[in-house]
This record gives structure tokens, sequence and C-alpha cells, in this order.
């Protein structure tokens, strides 16, 4: 096949980069930052013409993402990370890469003429789509819609079990940041074993707990291709105290459920771009902490451990305990208005130096295992959530 023209283009859904030019077998870019505010680290754009290249696509802007508090001793994003890239958008591939002097650049195979490369494997919503679908294929599951974002996409309850008198209300959450599509992996693999009729725990699930799964918070977040922020330019994750129903509907809309409901459970599914591993953060900082909800952290901190060797209670949340918990966060939030064990869960953008896989790295697929998994820490906590 002879060489085409080549081409950076990011016109569908959830795609972010800004081209900056083609020269040779190299196409240079820039990360985009979400609109109204500084986020970014997303990256989703497809090459044309890529037939018989060897390429290289230059990051100029990479040194430029901040950092959280408490990680001087942690490796950058960009240290020990490779891109993903795929020829048909549903089979994906790590590619290698480098980071020298604030550029990384990554070098594309050419496994076919037209190539999508991506930050993490996307989650698009037409996938989110079937997995409700497929969720409410099951008699023990129905769709709500809690309400309609600023953009006009549905914001999605799936509603398992039944109410009933001592049944333990647990919430599951994903997405509140668009870019950490692994939290979609992970939602998608938990319901297909909590509604595997075959599966004997999923079963027992249904029957002794009332779940609400909200498994898109950000749903316009994810079709702008923005890193953290929805389509009114707020971050969700830092919307929880003294929520405006303005800038942060979505917030406001899952909370007023949880309001009428109740909450005994709740765990939020994101992604960390820096640390190889997955870890857990517990309502251990939050006014009310409690020697109860301690315990309830750390029995279910062990059962996860047991249940899925990629996850360690030795590696904890980076840089120590905080004196106070941010009350803006979701699970701190959660915790403290509910008084119930509230978990935030972060996978990693890298592999895991836990069980790693040095083709793959921290895949969709292990993503969807570590779904299945977390039934069994629910499991080992749930008669006494309340």
């Amino acid at each position: 096949m002879s060489q085409g023209t080549l081409t950076l283009s990011t016109g569908f859904e959830g795609g972010s980069a800004l081209p900056v030019s083609v020269s040779g077998e190299t196409l240079r870019i820039r990360l985009r930052a979400d609109a109204a505010g500084p986020d970014m680290n997303w990256f989703y754009f497809r090459i044309s013409g890529a037939a018989g290249r060897e390429l290289r696509v230059v990051i100029e802007n990479a040194s430029d993402l901040s950092r959280l508090a408490g990680r001087d001793d942690v490796p950058d994003c960009w240290t020990g990370y490779r891109p993903f890239v795929s020829a048909n958008r549903r089979d994906w591939t790590r590619c290698d890469a480098d980071y020298a002097d604030g550029v990384f650049t990554i070098k594309t195979p050419a496994v076919a003429d037209t190539v999508w490369v991506a930050y993490y494997p996307p989650f698009p919503m037409d996938r989110h789509d079937a997995m409700v679908a497929a969720a409410v294929s099951d008699a023990r599951c129905r769709l709500e819609r809690l309400g309609v974002t600023p953009q006009g996409r549905n914001l999605d309850l799936l509603r398992i079990g039944s109410p009933g008198p001592g049944k333990p209300k647990v919430w599951i959450m994903g997405r509140q940041h668009p870019s950490e599509t692994m939290a979609g992996f992970f939602v998608e693999g938990l319901l297909a074993r909590l509604l595997d009729p075959s599966d004997a725990l999923g079963r027992a699930l249904c029957d002794a707990l009332d779940i609400f799964v909200v498994p898109t918070v950000n749903p316009d977040g994810c079709a702008m291709g923005n890193t953290r922020l929805n389509a009114r330019g707020m971050n969700l994750n830092r919307a929880w105290d003294g929520t405006d129903p303005e800038t942060a509907p979505e917030v406001a809309m899952i909370l007023t459920r949880m309001r009428e409901e109740g909450v005994d459970f709740c765990l939020d599914a994101h992604g960390d771009e820096e640390l190889p591993y997955v870890f857990l953060g517990g309502p251990l900082e939050i006014p009310s902490r409690s020697s109860r909800l301690d315990t309830l952290f750390n029995d279910f901190g062990q059962a996860l451990e047991r249940s899925c060797p990629a996850y360690s209670i030795d590696d904890p949340y980076p840089g120590g305990a905080p004196e106070t918990a941010d009350l803006r966060m979701a699970w701190n939030a959660i915790a403290e208005e509910f008084d119930c064990l509230s978990i935030l869960l972060e996978m990693p953008f890298k592999d895991t130096h836990r069980d790693p896989d040095p083709e793959l790295g921290w895949s969709p697929a292990r993503c969807a295992d570590l779904g299945r998994s977390m039934l069994d820490a629910i499991d080992a906590v749930r008669r006494r959530l309340r």
C-alpha cells in the first residue's frame, strides 16, 4: 500500500488533542485543557495515512501537568507509562514511549493505515448503553433516570435487588472524572458477576442487598473528551460539600436520591495517573470517624486482598493520612453525612507492581476482574454495615 497523507484528528466522541504540526514521520501535539479549568491528561486521537510508517507523536506540553500534594517521592505520570493503540477501537495494545526534558514521545506502530491512540482505552457512551441494556435484561435490575445533564444526556441509575427490612443500601459509582475510563470497565465486570445467574455470590448479594449503581456520573464530560470536568466546568469530585445544582447538577441529583433512600455503603471508582498499584481510601479522617468505620474499612481491604492479587493493603493512599478529610470529595462527604463505610477506589493507568502484566499493564480486562473480585469484599462486611 502506498503512503497517503498523514493526518491527525479528534472529531469524534471523547477525542482530545491539539495538533501542532506534521513533519515527515513526526506528529507534534499539545494536550488540551478542559474548558474553564487547567486539568489535562486525557488524549485520544486518530492518525490516518500510517501504513508503512514508524511514527512518532510528540506531546510538547507534557511537563505542564499539575501534581497532587504529598507525592514528591512518586514518579510523575509519564515515567513508566505506555499509551494504547488500536486499529479498530475494539482491541487495544500498549505502544512504546519515552519521557525526556519535559517532552513525551509516543512510538506508534504501523498496525494499519488508520490507528487510534489513547491515554487509556475509551469507554464510549454506546458501551455504557450496552452495559445498561445487558443489566436490565435481568428481571432483578431496573433502570431509572435520575435526571438530565446540562447537555441533555441521561444520568442513569441501575437499581438491583429490592428494598426490605434490614437490607443494606449499597451504592456504586464510576467516572466522576471522564478520563478515568477504567471505572467503566470496572463497573462492567462488577455487574456481569452480580447478575450472572450461575454465580452463587452474585445471587446472594442481589437477595441480601438493595443496590444502586451509577455507572457514568459525568456523561457530558465523557462525550466532550474532558479530563476531569463536567460541561459546567466543575470537577464533580470537589462538589460534594455545599453542592451547587447549577455547576454540579449530576452530584445534586445523586445526593437527592441518596437522601431519599439512605446509604450504608458506597464505592467510588477512579483512576490514578501516577501510581503503579490499586489502592483504597477510607473514611478515616472525617470529623465523625469511629472505630466501627475503621474496622469495616480494614476488613474490607483484607477481603479484597484475598480475592484480588493485584491489591495489597500495604499500598496505601500516597503521602500518608491527611489531618482532616476533604469533604468536597465524594467518599469523605458520603461517609460523614450517612455515617457509613464509604470507599475511594483508585486503579492505575500504568501497570501494577503486584501481579504485573508486561504486555498490557493494567488493562480493561483487569479492571473488569477487579470489579468481579469486589463482590467478595462487599460480602465480607455486608452484615455489619449498619
